[in-house]
């Protein structure tokens, strides 16, 4: 809107307004006043110049629309970015330097890595991109300088950036240390050794009791694991770690695979009973067709299954799941999924309506 006013206000055509930058097409310049997208800084300065508005007002505008754009983007709200010195982690850090990147004009990854060239640094196009969106801090004091002249950061702000760099990595060894003497207890406690250490072995049944078969060998407590899911024969990957602290989300495939087997098998059992090898005595087989299942939640290779009884019976009967409900269920599961590790475990709650 700032650009398309001041070309108004002015009375030109894009075709007039390109002879007056000279360095942008017609084409160009309408696309970078049409809003659907932010345009480069320097072809904003040049619309702006050539309409005679303010130089640094656009820069403003501009770099709030850029900022708002990368939000969109990348789906992460904006956080107040503190000065060098006051950076505390990698986190801030690569928020500062994206800050960095967007203020120097957002120049593109290939700019980037002529403006290093130019200045006799090295700043390869892909690790200008992961620093940029914050996937990675400068691996180095030489590719950080070479980052900042990327961006046109004047040299004498280049020493506060040095030791605010310098002092996040230090702050971040730090707590990797502490992180791994934590895990290097948690992994004595899981191998339960003198060694301390998980064996692969150990690893496997540790992964088998989960429900998991391994893809690839096992490299280490804390290392990425490819496994395979037992039921459903997805791959993911996962940390032993992570999964012995309870902290592996369940496989989202074979867990609804399992729900509806549980829901399928439930609403078989209770129709027929007559004639089947899973028929029970008559009063059992009356109990089971009165309730219903009410969830179904998968730990490890265990189905707990809640069932919900009418309030009546719950409150007459103090219902408990018998043993040959959960034997029934249990056998046919364990058919329809074609597994022998699914056990069925009940349990009784009263149905309110």
């Amino acid at each position: 809107m700032f650009l398309r006013k001041g070309r108004t206000r002015k009375g030109l055509s894009y075709a007039e307004l390109a002879q007056r930058t000279s360095a942008y097409s017609a084409a160009t310049l309408q696309r970078a006043a049409s809003g659907r997208g932010v345009p480069g800084r320097q072809v904003a300065r040049e619309y702006a110049m050539a309409c005679g508005l303010d130089v640094d007002a656009t820069d403003r505008l501009w770099l709030e629309a850029r900022r708002e754009e990368r939000r969109e983007q990348y789906g992460v709200e904006r956080r107040s970015v503190p000065k060098p010195r006051m950076l505390r982690d990698l986190a801030d850090l690569g928020a500062g330097l994206a800050d960095v990147h967007e203020k120097g004009g957002a120049p593109s990854r290939r700019d980037m890595e002529r403006r290093a060239r130019a200045a006799g640094d090295s700043l390869s196009s892909s690790a200008a991109q992961r620093i940029v969106t914050r996937r990675q801090v400068p691996s180095s004091r030489k590719q950080l300088v070479a980052f900042l002249r990327a961006c046109e950061v004047p040299e004498k702000d280049h020493a506060e950036w040095v030791q605010a760099w310098a002092r996040v990595r230090r702050h971040h060894v730090t707590e990797l240390s502490a992180s791994r003497a934590l895990l290097d207890s948690q992994e004595a406690e899981a191998a339960g050794s003198p060694s301390g250490r998980v064996t692969a072995e150990q690893a496997v049944q540790l992964l088998a009791d989960a429900g998991h078969t391994p893809a690839e060998r096992y490299r280490g407590y804390g290392a990425p694991w490819t496994v395979r899911c037992t039921l459903c024969a997805s791959v993911r990957r996962i940390r032993l770690s992570d999964l012995v602290a309870g902290r592996t989300k369940q496989c989202t495939q074979c867990h609804s695979r399992a729900e509806r087997t549980v829901m399928d098998v439930w609403e078989d059992l209770s129709v027929r009973q007559r004639g089947t090898k899973y028929a029970m005595p008559a009063d059992e087989a009356e109990l089971f067709r009165r309730c219903r299942v009410a969830g179904v939640e998968r730990r490890h290779s265990r189905l707990h299954v809640t069932i919900e009884a009418p309030c009546d019976l719950f409150s007459t009967t103090g219902l408990q799941a018998p043993a040959v409900w959960e034997s029934h269920m249990t056998s046919a599961v364990r058919e329809r999924l074609d597994t022998v590790s699914e056990v069925v475990y009940i349990t009784c709650t009263e149905r309110l309506n």
